[in-house]
């Protein structure tokens, strides 16, 4: 694994096979929700109230396709 430190960006490497897609995926997600939110002008309490919305609706949607 490599890791890339510049001015504006992070570049990480990461060899073929270590992770499955969706293991990526989900970081990427991740990373996408902390950019909004970092742009936000949302208060705590409303992104606590959306990431509970998301949250029991990723439940649900687990339960029916597992």
């Amino acid at each position: 694994m490599k890791i890339a430190n510049s001015t504006n960006e992070l570049v990480i490497t990461i060899p073929k096979g270590i992770l499955e897609l969706k293991e990526i995926q989900d970081f990427l997600d991740l990373i996408k929700y902390k950019m909004i939110v970092a742009r936000s002008q949302a208060s705590d309490a409303q992104i606590e109230e959306m990431t509970n919305e998301i949250n029991e609706e990723l439940g649900k949607w687990n339960q029916d396709n597992h």
